[in-house]
């Protein structure tokens, strides 16, 4: 049960209707239930009365005692009640709907004496105690649901604790620290739950904008777990939740604890080192290789944290916001004695494709790039997946080299050999976007449609982008602008930011008031933030928000903006200005989430 909702439209499915759903419904129903809506109460209990000495359905009955209540004739109402209850012993709705009216005539000290033996009456049957739940919560009664859960807690013991019932009324409640504590414990009395609840867990982090629910779990678990360090159900749990907010570090510190008490030889904080690299969390990464390597070379981790650990240093040198050349450099010379040292073979593919892309993309020796790749590829017990792989890096590279057919062909090749795999759609994604920069733009969209179904997300998004990119600026009268547009990211991709500016800086001359000027700013930050002038990509980023404040880049230039002023400016008070305003504005982004986070972090309020 992952729902107490569910339960109540199970056990009500025909009353929350509030009117007639049958093919069947006589013409006095639906007349009925449309006095009802108006609010012409006099009329529609005339005709429930009728109804109902012919028919007692739950509709009719249901809509019939709401008809008295607002009529306010509550003597017929509690007869009508009465009537049900006598109809159908055993049925507890039945008597928390003369509660219900007890409430509704204001005769509460009647209600909560009624309500009262109810509860104390409960029989030790978990479904009697979930019918007199269900029926306290349809009619709102949420304080007596919980108690009747509680009550039947006491009666049933270890056999039905209803935690997640119970967790589910403290959400309607909005007391997140007790749901919190009955999904807890209902994993530490049985951890067969543990993958249900936390998929509840999830759901609930997910909808909570202000992180209530994650900081009442955190606390929670953060006492629990100093309280008992002999139980590691609760470091995992945090481990758990961290990974959820993207905490890499507190995930880290708390994989670091459960393998030295688990001896798992670093399992878990490999786990961990994988996730942060994938995130960016460069530091939190390289601190998690690093203590797997200090295990020693018998680790069974062991060649896959020093992989891992050079990867990093490598991600670190291209992803800031400029290129660290010295450290491209370092990271160069150790690939290649980690190499020498293992030799090029099956386990060492990752080690040498990374060279040869660090060596073609930033260190302009494309030669020594294709050789390693085609040394993969010649190697005989390396997957076809791989050699696929590696013959897309064969195309990039080709396509740096201004080898545009040759790349296709390439790129067509393994398109063609893993037609329906995410790796075919990878190539066939870089074959429209090479028909893109060649001006091949209806061709190019054709495919790129077909690709927004791609099961992987990135390639699928990133389909979308371009498709609406040429949608949004192909103007069949005048090319020219999407034409120059397609020049100057192909520019981009080959690393000649000079001439991409020059192009672009051109689109802006020739064509000052065409909609693609907003790609042309966000594309010309890009490049300024590659090169490391930050300022003019400030500049370029404040006129797409200024200028394009309802266009699709607005958002993402507010957040390149709030980053810039964060970790390179470090400029606090407006990196958080900046990403309250896109919280503020853009609330359906996909950057919201992570602005919220960034915001909280400077503001200092995230439980630690």
């Amino acid at each position: 049960m992952k729902n107490l909702l569910f339960l109540i439209l199970l056990a009500f499915p025909l009353i929350l209707c509030g009117q007639p759903t049958s093919e069947e419904a006589t013409g006095d129903e639906l007349l009925a239930a449309q006095y009802m809506r108006e609010g012409n109460f006099e009329k529609a209990v005339m005709l429930y009365q009728e109804l109902y000495e012919k028919n007692p359905s739950p509709v009719i009955y249901n809509n019939y005692l709401q008809c008295l209540i607002e009529l306010e004739e509550f003597s017929d109402a509690r007869e009508l009640a009465n009537q049900q209850i006598e109809n159908n012993r055993g049925r507890v709705r039945y008597q928390v709907d003369l509660g219900f009216v007890y409430t509704k005539e204001g005769s509460n000290r009647r209600a909560r004496r009624h309500f009262r033996e109810l509860i104390d009456n409960l029989p030790a049957h978990p479904p009697s105690i979930r019918d007199l739940a269900n029926a306290f919560l349809f009619r709102d009664f949420t304080d007596y649901a919980l108690e009747t859960y509680q009550k039947g807690r006491e009666r049933m013991g270890e056999a039905h604790p209803f935690h997640l019932e119970i967790a589910s009324i403290y959400d309607q409640k909005g007391e997140y620290g007790k749901m919190m504590q009955e999904y807890v414990d209902l994993i530490v009395h049985d951890d067969s739950y543990t993958e249900e609840v936390q998929g509840l867990m999830q759901d609930a982090i997910k909808d909570d904008p202000e992180l209530e629910k994650a900081d009442a779990l955190r606390r929670l678990l953060i006492r629990a777990s100093q309280a008992n360090p002999e139980q590691t159900i609760y470091a995992e749990l945090l481990m758990w939740l961290s990974l959820q907010q993207n905490d890499f570090e507190m995930a880290f510190r708390q994989a670091r604890t459960l393998d030295r008490r688990l001896q798992q030889d670093g399992e878990l904080v490999l786990e961990v080192a994988r996730l942060s690299a994938s995130n960016n969390h460069f530091d939190v990464a390289r601190r998690s290789f690093e203590y797997i390597l200090a295990l020693g070379e018998m680790n069974p981790y062991f060649l896959r944290a020093k992989t891992g650990m050079l990867d990093v240093k490598y991600q670190q040198a291209i992803s800031g916001f400029e290129i660290d050349y010295d450290l491209l450099r370092e990271v160069e010379q150790e690939y290649e004695s980690t190499i020498d040292e293992l030799g090029i073979h099956r386990q060492t593919v990752t080690l040498v494709r990374n060279l040869a892309n660090l060596k073609a993309f930033y260190l302009n020796n494309v030669e020594e790039a294709t050789r390693l790749l085609e040394r993969i590829i010649d190697i005989r017990n390396v997957s076809s997946r791989v050699k696929g792989e590696c013959r897309i890096e064969l195309a990039d590279i080709l396509l740096l080299q201004g080898d545009l057919w040759d790349a296709h062909l390439l790129y067509a090749q393994v398109d063609k050999t893993f037609r329906d795999d995410p790796l075919g759609h990878e190539a066939r994604f870089k074959n429209a976007r090479l028909s893109f920069y060649m001006g091949e733009f209806n061709w190019a969209k054709a495919q790129l449609d077909v690709l927004k179904a791609a099961t992987s997300r990135l390639i699928a998004n990133d389909a979308m982008a371009l498709s609406l990119l040429i949608q949004d600026n192909l103007d069949d009268d005048n090319t020219e602008p999407l034409e120059m547009y397609a020049r100057a990211e192909k520019h981009v991709f080959m690393n000649n930011f000079n001439l991409a500016i020059h192009v672009l800086d051109s689109i802006e001359e020739k064509f000052s008031s065409h909609q693609i000027i907003d790609n042309v700013l966000m594309e010309k930050a890009g490049i300024f933030i590659r090169t490391g002038e930050y300022n003019k990509a400030d500049e370029m980023l404040a006129s797409i928000t200024e200028l394009y404040p309802n266009g699709l880049l607005a958002a993402d230039a507010l957040f390149e903006r709030a980053r810039l002023y964060e970790e390179y400016f470090e400029d606090i008070t407006e990196a958080k200005r900046l990403y309250q305003q896109l919280i503020t504005d853009y609330p359906g982004s996909l950057n919201t989430v992570t602005a919220r986070n960034r915001f909280r972090y400077l503001r200092g309020d995230l439980v630690n």
